[in-house]
């Protein structure tokens, strides 16, 4: 198990927060997030301290640290098997008296996970601005993405039980099960997001027997308490239209929440961008009808809290596509020029295809093969210009 595997397993063993153990051993959230995600090393009194916290054997911990240190700086040789082996008999040997190892101990480092090995989807796309889709399972995917390489990440999950299709990429049960797979891909979302960039989570709720299960709230609370993540805003969407509902002992459910998360407060915001996205959106829908304070003209007011955008129809049995405006806004407002912008949960695309309106790269990934191949072919590539 390498270092990094160690202390996080022993963190979540022992109910502590990663804030709480940043506060202890004198980081900040995003450093020690960096420690168990194998992408910095702590020093060795900081090392000690956590064994006291986590109530472990420092010297074993130590031990640990010593040998993903070691191994960090071969792992992506060629020869790191055989020097793994050589490193195992110049060592173990003589801590174990002369006692000869299973065959297979030696080989043991290479077997191990070594995640930067692999994780070179970013390399791969290159400065194509063709947005790149990949099937599969959100999680397992993004293990392939560059640590803190993405700049923005837009999504709307699958809704708990409302789709039953069985090509979702969310099949869980149970609320309980939903929120623990989705909170596994927040935390790849969290590993491979840069310090200044942000995290768009659109989530809708589900009643059961008339009485609303707070799944939005149950999987953000746990983002923020358990993996660190800060809540910048939690926008109200309000869809205008709904479903036809007949029930006559609750409200009529027209709104969604889309949150706004960070990992720091260094994170990028380009408010001026916004506003003037935001004043010409609503001009254009003609929700427009009051006249901006003196010497706002050019960029507007400051959007509020509560979104009012239209929900959009698709072709595909089902399934409502994301509305371009409710994508656009926090890319314009959260991405930077030649930023990268994931969704994991890409249906058909729309959070690609803006970017790429934008000028902006782009992954999207689904486990869905139809929803991956409508994504493909929504996008056209731009003719290239000779000047």
């Amino acid at each position: 198990m390498l270092f990094s595997d160690k202390i996080k397993q022993l963190r979540l063993e022992s109910g502590k927060l990663q804030k709480d153990l940043a506060k202890a051993i004198g980081v900040d959230v995003p450093a020690y997030s960096r420690f168990e995600h194998g992408e910095r090393r702590p020093k060795r009194d900081q090392v000690l301290r956590l064994a006291r916290i986590f109530k472990t054997d420092p010297d074993e911990l130590v031990a640990a640290w010593l040998a993903d240190e070691a191994y960090s700086h071969i792992a992506q040789d060629k020869m790191a098997t055989q020097a793994a082996a050589m490193l195992h008999e110049m060592l173990g040997g003589h801590s174990t008296g002369n006692q000869q190892a299973p065959a297979t101990e030696p080989a043991q480092p290479a077997a191990t996970p070594v995640p930067m090995a692999t994780r070179n989807l970013i390399k791969r796309l290159g400065r194509s601005l063709m947005p790149h889709y990949e099937q599969g399972d959100a999680a397992t995917v993004m293990q392939r993405i560059e640590d803190e390489s993405i700049d923005c990440i837009v999504t709307t999950p699958p809704y708990w039980r409302r789709r039953t299709q069985g090509t979702e990429s969310i099949t869980a049960t149970s609320k309980e099960d939903f929120v623990n797979e989705l909170l596994q891909t927040m935390a790849q979302a969290w590993r491979v997001l840069k310090p200044q960039g942000s995290l768009w989570l659109n989530m809708g709720d589900d009643t059961t027997d008339g009485f609303v299960q707070g799944i939005p709230w149950r999987v953000v609370l746990q983002m923020i308490d358990n993996q660190g993540w800060q809540l910048v805003n939690e926008v109200v969407w309000n869809k205008t239209t709904t479903s036809p509902q007949g029930s006559q002992d609750h409200l009529r459910k027209v709104h969604e929440f889309m949150f706004h998360l960070v990992k720091s407060d260094d994170f990028y915001y380009n408010d001026e961008a916004l506003r003037r996205t935001f004043a010409l959106i609503m001009r254009h829908e003609g929700k427009d009808r009051g006249k901006p304070a003196k010497g706002k003209q050019h960029q507007g007011l400051v959007p509020s809290d509560v979104w009012t955008i239209g929900v959009q129809r698709s072709g595909i049995a089902h399934y409502c596509v994301a509305p371009d405006t409710l994508y656009r806004l926090p890319l314009v407002a959260t991405c930077p020029r030649d930023g990268i912008v994931l969704d994991p949960y890409c249906g058909t695309g729309t959070a690609c295809k803006i970017a790429y309106e934008m000028n902006l790269r782009s992954i999207g990934i689904d486990i869905n093969a139809e929803y991956i191949r409508q994504a493909r072919a929504t996008t056209e590539a731009k003719p290239l210009s000779l000047f």
